[in-house]
């Protein structure tokens, strides 16, 4: 019996470790933090007459109430624009332009613009990334930082924009990764 006995007293250490070993190879420690984002600036510049610069932003990303008094997008029937997505951490002093940090992560970062039409209004609005990262083939893939966006007849409706934090996974779609920034912008076009 006293054999049996050490080797119980042996064993037991031995499955322990092994299933903390088991633990962290289930759960591993992120690689890498999504971004802190405060504020959200959306800039379309009209390509037909460069003077005419829409800016939207949503102040507060992250707060119970974000400031979104200055969020619409105030746009012309059938005109295109080139577009501009400026990101800040405000948290911080001096405040951080975040836009900079995804420039430089490109390759784990993608923009994606979904366009909801209000229930009368016909789908007036597409986006389209015009900034490629430089992920080996079967990429380069979008990022959206800088876009082309058309609009269409004169409608209203709401622009999603998110930003997926992908590292090591990006492959062109929204699926894998977690979302660095969830907002929306109303849309009116006139």
């Amino acid at each position: 019996m006293q054999p049996l006995k050490k080797a119980v007293v042996f064993m037991l250490p031995v499955a322990v470790l092994m299933t903390a070993c088991n633990r962290d190879e289930e759960n591993p420690t992120p690689t890498d933090d999504n971004e802190r984002i405060t504020t959200a600036t959306l800039s379309l510049t009209n390509t037909a007459a460069p003077t005419e610069v829409v800016t939207a932003t949503i102040d507060g990303i992250g707060n119970a109430q974000p400031n979104v008094t200055n969020a619409t997008l105030n746009l012309k029937v059938n005109t295109t624009y080139n577009g501009a997505i400026t990101l800040l951490d405000k948290s911080k002093t001096p405040n951080v332009n975040q836009t900079d940090e995804i420039r430089e992560e490109a390759n784990e970062h993608l923009f994606v613009y979904t366009y909801t039409p209000a229930t009368s209004s016909p789908a007036s609005l597409t986006v389209t990334a015009t900034d490629r990262d430089t992920n080996p083939s079967p990429g380069p893939y979008p990022i959206g930082i800088t876009t082309s966006v058309r609009t269409g007849t004169a409608s209203t409706g709401n622009l999603n924009v998110v930003l997926r934090h992908q590292p090591n996974t990006k492959n062109g779609t929204a699926t894998p990764g977690s979302s660095d920034l969830d907002v929306t912008f109303p849309v009116v076009i006139r």
